[in-house]
């Protein structure tokens, strides 16, 4: 095995994580975002990397670009149920690349962290060939939810709709027809902040759906050490026909909240809007899909890097 494309994305991230010292008395490497106690709170810490061509067209207006930058490290935030707080900004740039452009995302930013009262403290400008934006958002939590706290024998719940991020990509980039929700979806997502409040006071373990439904959720398995049955019938698919309902679950970007619960909860959560019951948790600790009885095995289970 000689090159990264060999090793595969998260095992990069595991030799990485091996190699440095985990501390004591802080969660590093290894969930949404990393926990920090200090006094008597606990600041949440994540960084992203949006880079042309990868993660967005050339031609992606800069208005959605910006509020998808922020609002995808948000998203990470949300997942440990917490709020957003400071913000740090780095950008690589293009010499060439109009002054109109990075204003119009300048400000677009600008108004997305001020309506959550989120404070950029600074950042970094570099050349390049391409625009890049990394973003590190840091957060707060009275008790973080973490994708290793899920237990057997508890329900699994998913907000919102799946898929309609891929419809959008999708129809961006082979120029089809898209429903304006689809295309929304994929260039200028949001955080679900409007719903963690009344997640909170249940949720046992969550991640943010940003590399498919089934990979995030094979990320609570190995963390939690617990297996997950999912029912493809009771998901909120997109009914857009560009792609299939196994490529729409495992395209990423719904920037939705998949999180466990006990049982005895349930009528509870149910009662939540947006929120639908799709699995349990068992102890196999393996992913197993269902539709309608039927075991579903896919030839992927979400986005790699490489």
């Amino acid at each position: 095995m000689d090159t990264i494309q060999e090793l595969g994305e998260f095992a990069l991230i595991e030799k990485i994580k091996t190699l440095f010292e985990q501390p004591a008395d802080a969660l590093g490497i290894g969930d949404d975002c990393a926990v920090i106690p200090i006094y008597n709170t606990n600041l949440l810490v994540t960084v992203d990397t949006l880079i042309e061509n990868v993660h967005f067209f050339s031609d992606h207006p800069m208005e959605k670009l910006a509020k998808k930058a922020i609002n995808i490290n948000i998203s990470d935030i949300v997942a440990c149920g917490g709020v957003s707080k400071w913000a740090f900004l780095s950008l690589s740039l293009n010499p060439s690349m109009k002054i109109s452009q990075i204003e119009t995302f300048i400000e677009s930013l600008q108004k997305s962290c001020a309506s959550r009262n989120i404070y950029l403290l600074g950042g970094n400008t570099a050349k390049d060939d391409k625009l890049s934006i990394n973003i590190t958002l840091i957060g707060q939590a009275d008790k973080p939810i973490l994708r290793s706290t899920a237990k057997p024998n508890q329900d699994v719940y998913l907000t919102g709709e799946i898929g309609c991020s891929a419809c959008g990509f999708y129809a961006i980039k082979n120029k089809l027809s898209a429903s304006d929700k689809c295309l929304e979806r994929f260039l200028a997502p949001k955080a679900r902040t409007d719903l963690i409040d009344q997640i909170k006071p249940y949720a046992t373990a969550m991640i943010d759906i940003s590399d498919g439904l089934l990979q995030d959720a094979e990320h609570i398995c190995s963390s939690s050490n617990v297996g997950i049955d999912i029912f493809l019938e009771n998901i909120n698919i997109c009914e857009n026909q560009n792609l299939n309902d196994i490529d729409k679950i495992t395209f990423g970007e719904d920037y939705e909240l998949l999180f466990c619960a006990d049982q005895k909860d349930r009528s509870s959560i149910l009662a939540i809007s947006d929120v639908k019951l799709i699995g349990r948790t068992n102890n196999s600790k393996k992913i197993t899909i269902y539709n309608n009885g039927r075991i579903i095995i896919p030839k992927k289970y979400g986005f790699t890097h490489f």
